[in-house]
């Protein structure tokens, strides 16, 4: 057994598969770290995506958002309750609805 090489070492170089609700979420992410007074990370949880979004300097004002195809497209919602937010092209809105939830004034 040679400790050179990996057991599945022919399948890291596969492309990953094209993914909406990340590419969705990608761009949100951007929009909330851009914006003032909030941060956010993606994280991975049983193979969903989702965007984890803090308050800066409290920590313990934080929301998880998601992103579902409903109603002929895709939607970004809270994954606390499943309500929409808004549209995926509204990147900067959202960022705004996030923010007010945690306390923060939108821009």
């Amino acid at each position: 057994m040679s400790f050179g090489r990996g057991r599945h070492a022919a399948t890291v170089d596969k492309p990953q598969p094209h993914n909406d609700r990340r590419e969705h979420l990608a761009k949100l992410w951007a929009g909330v770290n851009a914006h003032p007074g909030i941060g956010g990370r993606l994280v991975e949880r049983r193979g969903v995506v989702r965007l984890y979004v803090v308050r800066d300097g409290s920590p313990h004002r934080k929301v998880d958002v998601g992103c579902d195809f409903r109603r002929g497209g895709w939607w970004f919602v809270w994954l606390t309750d499943g309500r929409m937010i808004a549209q995926v092209g509204d990147v900067t809105g959202t960022a705004d609805v996030i923010a007010h939830e945690l306390g923060e004034v939108s821009r």
